[in-house]
């Protein structure tokens, strides 16, 4: 049987398809089902305040797209905007990779799989400001 199997231990709280979800019990296993359903885990949602770079924000404003927090038809393309002048900052042809990726999954309404593609931008996002101005 497909679907996405999730590992909800207790107290860990999910967003899915924007109802918000705590597991009160004992650990458990989930098994979602129904293709296309939007899920974030809590514990990896991007809070406002740590959104303070330019992927940063990007990532927050995909969150909210993914949770149901915003009109995705207004939002969407001024983020997909956002990316062409990103992609011109980024000089490393894997990470120019992984914007067309985000894009695509933007493009595509997969908000979850662009999240994801995000976090590895944001770990190189802050690998370079880490080092600082030349």
């Amino acid at each position: 049987m497909a679907g996405l199997m999730l590992k909800f231990p207790a107290g860990d709280r999910i967003v899915l398809n924007g109802a918000v979800i705590e597991n009160v019990g004992r650990g458990a296993r989930l098994r979602v089902l129904t293709p296309d359903t939007q899920l974030l885990r809590l514990r990896d949602a991007i809070n406002p305040e740590e959104a303070g770079t330019p992927v940063g924000r990007l990532a927050h404003s995909v969150q909210l797209m993914l949770v149901g927090e915003c009109d995705v038809a207004k939002v969407l393309p001024d983020t997909l905007a956002a990316f062409a002048p990103l992609r011109l900052a980024f000089v490393d042809d894997e990470d120019r990779l992984c914007i067309d990726e985000v894009t695509g999954h933007l493009e595509a309404m997969q908000f979850y799989q662009a999240l994801r593609a995000l976090g590895r931008l944001r770990k190189r996002e802050a690998a370079i400001l880490s080092r600082g101005l030349p």
